[in-house]
């Protein structure tokens, strides 16, 4: 009986261990230009957020014969374990030298994956398990073809043992000028192509326009057009937290993390942006620490200034709408 239980396992095992194989030697590439090494990118899955118990759990989920799975045509093959393992991996994102390094799923609305992790198990805040898994927002291309606005969501919270698996609490930190100085770089492999972003970007956005003398920042639309996206940098602009001085042009493409956060009080439903810009053709990675300036007077809600007794100097600023015209 023991034999012929190992006798099971053993190819599953082997399996698991393809696929660690597979994804310890990803590397990062920037999509305009300029090649990243293992070491700096530092993608591994086994340490990664997909689970505490991966070799079991992507043993259990991916075909033993993954030659067997119909892949979409030309997608990368270091993609392709994950892709097994769940149809809707849609890319992974990784933050070298943050605690982000991860497989972001992609479902036909942005609700399912609030609750459910990369192996579809139904979480909840009260369970071991994480809370749902890092998604890209649905009406996001997931193509050779990427959106302009690539936006990807998760959550802040974390597991009981401490552990930020498949979380976004590491966005957290990026209230500090210091931690983006440290971590400007985001990387982004999707089914088809390996894209760097530059952090240009740190805001906070609330999400119900009853906060904010009725206007409501859309930030999560994915293909302004450049005549539009011109609106949509002044406004970025207002609420940054501090200057990143990294240059944002109607023309660039942009990576956007968004999650919960609760600065502005438990009432107020409030999101923290952080937003790269496609590396341009030659750029280096490295920043320019000596423009990196704190923004004192960012945009706050009105509900902000009306509890500190303060004037908005914002109020009467123009109320830009999306728009892929």
């Amino acid at each position: 009986m023991k034999n012929k239980i190992w006798s099971i396992l053993c190819p599953v095992f082997a399996v698991a261990a393809a696929v660690l194989i597979v994804l310890s030697a990803l590397n990062f590439r920037s999509g305009a230009g300029g090649e990243e090494t293992a070491s700096q990118a530092n993608w591994s899955l086994a340490e990664g957020a997909v689970t505490d118990t991966l070799s079991q759990n992507l043993a259990a989920v991916i075909p033993n014969n993954m030659k067997s799975v119909k892949y979409p045509d030309g997608i990368l093959e270091n993609m392709k374990p994950l892709y097994a393992a769940n149809s809707h991996t849609a890319a992974l994102l990784s933050i070298p030298g943050t605690e982000i390094d991860t497989p972001v799923v992609q479902s036909k609305d942005n609700s399912h994956y609030l609750t459910y992790d990369f192996y579809e198990r139904y979480t909840t805040e009260t369970s071991s398990l994480n809370y749902g898994n890092i998604y890209l927002d649905y009406r996001c291309s997931n193509t050779a073809d990427i959106s302009k606005n690539m936006i990807i969501h998760g959550h802040t919270t974390g597991r009981s043992d401490g552990i930020p698996k498949q979380s976004f609490r590491s966005l957290y930190d990026y209230r500090s000028k210091d931690y983006f100085i440290k971590n400007p770089i985001m990387k982004l492999t999707t089914l088809y192509g390996e894209y760097t972003y530059k952090i240009c970007a740190v805001f906070l956005s609330t999400t119900e326009p009853s906060a904010d003398n009725g206007y409501f920042f859309n930030y999560i639309y994915p293909d302004m057009s450049e005549n539009n996206m011109v609106g949509y940098i002044q406004q970025v602009r207002q609420r940054m937290l501090y200057d990143t001085g990294v240059s944002l042009e109607p023309s660039d493409k942009i990576l956007t993390l968004s999650t919960c956060i609760y600065d502005y009080g438990k009432s107020v439903d409030t999101r923290l942006v952080v937003v790269g810009r496609l590396l341009h053709e030659g750029e280096d990675i490295s920043i320019d620490t000596s423009l990196v300036k704190d923004n004192p007077d960012y945009r706050r809600p009105q509900i902000w200034y009306n509890s500190h007794g303060k004037t908005n100097p914002y109020k009467g600023s123009a109320k830009w709408e999306p728009s892929p015209d």
